[in-house]
Parts: C-alpha cells; sequence; structure tokens
C-alpha cells in the first residue's frame, strides 16, 4: 500500500507490503511491479526479500501415498519441525475418513523424536481414488491447530488410465477422439460388458485388446453437437466384483468463432473470444 497516490517533485513516498509466507520457511523472495506516470520509467521492480523462522509446522503438511495396491497397508511419518517442536505436545489427530489411522507418539517413530505423527490407509479403503484432511491440534500458543493432507489411489483388480479427461476447446464437428484404457492387475483377469455415456452427445466405443486382461473405451462427441459446454461420465460395466463398475469424468468446450473488427482501409482484423474451462474437480 502506498503512502499516497501523488508525489511532488523532489518528494518521496513510502509502500508497505505484506509477506504472507505460509507453512515454509527459509529464504523466500517476492517481486513488486509500481505503476506510474512517469514516461521514462512507467514501471518500476521492486524486490523483497526474508528469512523466514518456523515456530511451529508439521513436514509434510501434503502426503500423496500414490498408487498401491488393496492388500497393501502403505504407511507415512510426519515430522514437527520448528524452534518450538520439543516444548510443544501434539493433543490430537482426527481423520475424517475412517479407514485412515492416524497414531502419535510423543517419543517419535522408527528412532526419529521428530516423527510424531504415523499415517497408514487400511486394507478396507475402496479401490479408487482417495483424499482426506488430517486435523491436528497442539498446545502450542499460536499454532494450535494444523492440517495434514492425505491423497492416493488403491489398485485394484483393474487398473484405469486417465481418470478423467477433458476434450478441451474444440471446434464443432471436429472434437478429439479420446481413449481410456483399462488393464488387468496380475493375476487379475475382467472383461467390460458394456460402456455408456451419461451424455448422449458423446459415442463411446469398447475395444478388446486382449481378451481377459486390457480394454480401451474410445470417445467422441458427436458432430452435431449444438452446446457450448459439455460434461459427463463414462459409465463402465465390468464382472469384477471389486469393481463392478468404472466412472470416467468428462468435459470440454466449444472454441468460439473469431469475433471480426474493422481494421485499416477497409481490412478487418480477427479477435479470438476468450472463454474458460472450469478444473476437474
Amino acid at each position: 500500500m502506498a503512502s499516497a497516490k501523488e508525489i511532488p517533485p523532489g518528494g518521496e513516498g513510502k509502500i508497505e507490503a505484506t509477506l504472507r509466507t505460509g507453512a515454509r520457511g527459509g529464504k523466500t523472495s517476492k517481486t513488486i511491479t509500481v505503476t506510474t506516470n512517469d514516461p521514462a520509467q512507467k514501471t518500476i521492480q521492486l524486490k523483497i526479500s526474508a528469512e523466514v523462522q518456523i515456530a511451529l509446522a508439521l513436514e509434510p503438511y501434503l502426503i500423496n501415498f500414490g498408487r498401491f495396491k488393496k492388500d497393501e497397508i502403505p504407511v507415512r511419518y510426519v515430522s514437527v519441525i520448528g524452534d518450538d517442536k520439543d516444548s510443544t505436545k501434539i493433543l490430537s489427530a482426527e481423520p475424517k475418513d475412517k479407514n485412515i489411522k492416524v497414531e502419535i507418539n510423543h517419543k517419535g517413530f522408527e528412532n526419529n523424536k521428530d516423527n510424531r505423527i504415523k499415517i497408514s490407509v487400511l486394507p478396507n479403503m475402496k479401490v479408487g481414488q482417495f483424499r482426506d484432511v488430517i486435523a491436528v491440534t497442539t498446545d502450542h500458543k499460536t499454532s494450535k491447530n494444523l492440517n495434514i493432507s492425505v491423497f492416493g489411489e488403491v489398485v485394484g483388480d483393474i487398473m484405469v488410465s486417465p481418470r478423467s479427461f477433458s476434450f478441451g476447446y474444440f471446434e464443432r464437428g471436429k472434437a478429439p477422439e479420446k481413449i481410456v484404457t483399462l488393464k488387468a492387475n496380475p493375476p487379475a483377469t475382467f472383461k467390460v460388458l458394456k460402456a455408456e455415456s451419461t451424455a448422449p452427445e458423446v459415442l463411446v466405443e469398447k475395444v478388446t485388446v486382449k481378451e481377459g486382461s486390457e480394454y480401451q473405451i474410445k470417445a467422441r462427441i458427436k458432430d452435431d453437437f449444438d452446446k457450448d459446454f459439455l460434461r459427463g461420465n463414462i459409465v463402465i460395466t465390468t464382472d469384477n466384483t471389486e469393481q463392478p463398475t468404472i466412472e470416467i469424468m468428462y468435459f470440454g468446450r466449444v472454441q468460439k468463432a473469431q469475433a471480426t473488427t474493422p481494421g485499416p482501409q477497409g481490412t478487418s482484423i480477427s479477435v479470438p473470444a476468450m472463454t474458460s474451462v472450469p478444473p476437474s474437480p
């Protein structure tokens, strides 16, 4: 924030800046761009830097379990870091999902006194992607509530790629074809019984790559699609008892026609229309 909108010749002003450090410590820097009406120096770059000291934090606070088989029990550890780590006690650590187990040990796990939180995924976690937030409470005077985000994917008898896809921006009648691949996780075998789209504008086709172990689902948009935006799911039915139904989300948007504006001496200039595609949930 500037101390004044206008600074007289020979005068001076101040710019107040606040640096939000988040949970990360160490050296950090940010750049501030100042715009002026000085024709000789219309913009000025100001760089601020700091050495951030952490009082208390959890590391890591984002945990990716990756992909693992259903019969596996992956384990991850979270350390307490910061200047006040030795004087702070963790009071609780609670997940929302009952299939995620969280343990606290004030003396630490695996011969590491800072590894005070142990997180494991239980065998009852359903096949597919999962995401959860673990709420941690401490007796620290300022950092009483901390969060750990965990995510991953339990792989069953059928491996699916991708789990969702986008048709992107496309011209009417020229939308790209997309392919979803399903593979058996040995020694399992399976069959794809049918594949359907929840949006009637999307046509799907099942292709058998290798009977019992690999299939492809091809998806394309009908040439007569007359809407601006598309969203839906491909619902795949299999004979596998663990994964009888698999859903793949998709979306896309029609590329709007370019707008034409008058140019010099009777010419025209084409300006592409700007739209946005919402992110995958």
